[in-house]
């Protein structure tokens, strides 16, 4: 157990190989880390002992053996536990250990090749990739890119402009407060409410959903190939009206799915 006495957010920066990260940022004086093995092989013990822990003007630093380069074999797993001062910023990158984060970070930029990510709350800007995995984000402040090339994204609230797209999995949004691009090749769409900016939803094989927020005007431009698109909205013109211009332009494409958009409720979220 590693245990430093700092009362102010740090810039906590985790590189990882396999097993499990789990931070929390909350309200404290002192930042925690401990490490530990996952198993009680000889290699996971030395793990363990040689993984880097230090706090230096404001960084705090854990760096397991090996992951300076990524590697793509068999490592040892271990469970790296953090806890950092509320509004932290979080950087990490993992080949293989999931990524939990509980509490509040000011920002957050993870990068995993073959492992799942939780976030619960990042007050800025966010930043999320996984080769293969699900991503998962309870609330945002601002913008939001996310992207997995096999992987389902589960997205919550958001404030600024929102990027999401995967190769291959469902992508679940709640309350997006500004413009979005989201797209999957093989997956549903669902996105609660939509509130204004432009909107540009696509998926090449699955059925989207989307709700426009109460009081939004909205321009449409539904199409789907072998599918069929519904909504209680009403739809005017060719092209989005000038002069006096919709709250929200919504663009969806899909190849093989069915459309639905409606209105929303206020209190709407992610399913």
């Amino acid at each position: 157990m590693y245990e430093f006495d700092h009362a102010q957010p740090v810039t906590l920066v985790v590189r990882a190989q396999g097993g499990l990260v789990e931070i929390t940022a909350e309200e404290r004086d002192t930042v925690q880390v401990d490490v530990q093995p996952m198993d009680t092989s000889d290699a996971a013990q030395e793990a363990a002992r040689n993984t880097r822990v230090e706090l230096d003007d404001g960084t705090l630093l854990v760096q397991a053996p090996g992951s300076e380069h990524w590697l793509w074999r068999r490592t040892p797993k271990l469970l790296i536990t953090a806890r950092v001062p509320i509004g932290s910023a979080l950087h990490a990158k993992s080949a293989a250990a999931d990524v939990r984060a509980a509490g509040v970070f000011s920002t957050a930029h993870v990068n995993v090749a073959s492992a799942d990510v939780q976030v619960a709350e990042v007050i800025g800007d966010a930043y999320f990739d996984a080769a293969s995995g699900d991503i998962a984000v309870g609330r945002v402040g601002g913008g939001l890119r996310i992207k997995s090339s096999s992987g389902a994204l589960h997205i919550g609230d958001v404030t600024g402009d929102v990027n999401a797209s995967t190769a291959s999995g469902h992508i679940r949004a709640g309350r997006l407060e500004s413009s979005v691009k989201a797209g999957t090749a093989s997956g549903d769409i669902e996105i609660a409410r939509l509130r204004q900016g432009k909107a540009s939803v696509k998926t090449a094989s699955g059925d989207v959903q989307v709700g426009v927020a109460p009081g939004s005007g909205v321009w449409m431009d539904l199409n789907t190939a072998s599918g069929r698109s519904s909504s209680d909205l009403t739809a005017a013109g060719d092209t989005p009206p000038a002069g006096d211009p919709v709250s929200l332009e919504l663009r969806i494409r899909t190849a093989s799915g069915n459309i639905h958009v409606h209105r929303a409720t206020e209190s709407a979220k992610a399913a």
